[in-house]
């Protein structure tokens, strides 16, 4: 079992338009779809569509909460639920073919003290009782989040006897890499802010993770692939074969749910990652499997010590 806590959750609208998106323009999508979001959202249902048994903790309020829960349901992706005063944030997606992908997020709502205790206090007992391999704790944090509470929610996580994983950015990156988290999944430019320095490929994303981190980190490169860098500060890089880009949006989410997938050899593990993370920017969903899946196979690993 692996358990995704979402303090931030999103109702994700994806619009598709038949031309080039034109800023200050009117335009007429040609399809759309609405779906329940959020990192940690994401990588259970990712991990669902693959078998793997996942549930997802995250607040739920507003319109935007109930229409998110029903989507869950519809979709019998497990989930605990903290109810909130405020109500939760709704995403565009837009796609146009040409563009790439547009995203535009907002804030969110911001969660009282008391909401917060409760949504440590649901993480701790999902992680509990279903005795999870893995908490991962994904996403942006609410506006106005104390400080501290990815190390709370870290802290469940190890108490319950999980690993955990952390795919969040600025702030929450930085708390996960103090907390002692066992993984960080950041991408190359969420490394290279907190790093300080510049992440251009590969080798750079390796040094930057290495000097920041004592565990595990799972840096996502775009069309380069991943790297994954060890506690022991070796590193192994992973690259896709060329696709054609539908939709990027879930894609670092679907490569977190591959490695956390299944235990196995360093090397396999992260080519299924990349082909799950590649397999996601084929469909115009957030997070969607695609009609053909990538295949790990086609995932090319190779030590970074061997390139140079």
């Amino acid at each position: 079992m692996i358990v995704t806590v979402t303090p931030n959750p999103s109702l994700d609208r994806t619009l598709v338009l038949a031309g080039r998106l034109r800023p200050g323009q009117v335009h007429r999508a040609t399809a759309s779809r609405t779906e329940a979001s959020g990192k940690g959202v994401n990588v259970t249902r990712v991990l669902r569509a693959n078998g793997i048994d996942s549930t997802a903790v995250l607040p739920l309020g507003g319109a935007a909460g109930a229409e998110l829960r029903a989507l869950l349901v519809a979709q019998q992706v497990p989930f605990a639920a903290v109810p909130i005063a405020g109500r939760i944030r709704g995403n565009v997606t837009v796609l146009d073919g040409r563009s790439g992908t547009t995203k535009l997020n907002e804030p969110g709502p911001e969660l009282s003290a008391a909401e917060v205790d409760e949504l440590v206090a649901t993480t701790a007992k999902a992680v509990r009782t279903s005795q999870a391999r893995w908490l991962a704790i994904c996403g942006s944090l609410p506006p106005g989040a104390p400080p501290g509470l990815v190390t709370r929610l870290v802290a469940a996580g190890h108490a319950g006897g999980a690993a955990v994983a952390v795919d969040s950015s600025g702030a929450g990156l930085a708390e996960a890499v103090r907390a002692g988290a066992d993984l960080v999944a950041p991408n190359g430019e969420e490394l290279a802010e907190l790093a300080g320095q510049p992440v251009t490929g590969p080798d750079s994303a390796a040094e930057a993770a290495a000097n920041l981190f004592s565990g595990t980190a799972l840096v996502s490169l775009g069309e380069l692939g991943a790297v994954l860098i060890r506690p022991n500060g070796t590193a192994m890089h992973a690259v896709p074969p060329p696709v054609t880009v539908v939709n990027t949006a879930g894609a670092g989410d679907a490569l977190l749910a591959g490695w956390l997938a299944a235990e196995g050899p360093a090397a396999a593990r992260l080519a299924r990652a990349v082909a799950w993370g590649t397999g996601a920017c084929l469909a115009e969903g957030t997070a969607e499997l695609p009609g053909h899946p990538v295949s790990p196979e086609l995932v090319t690993t190779t030590e970074l010590e061997e390139r140079a």
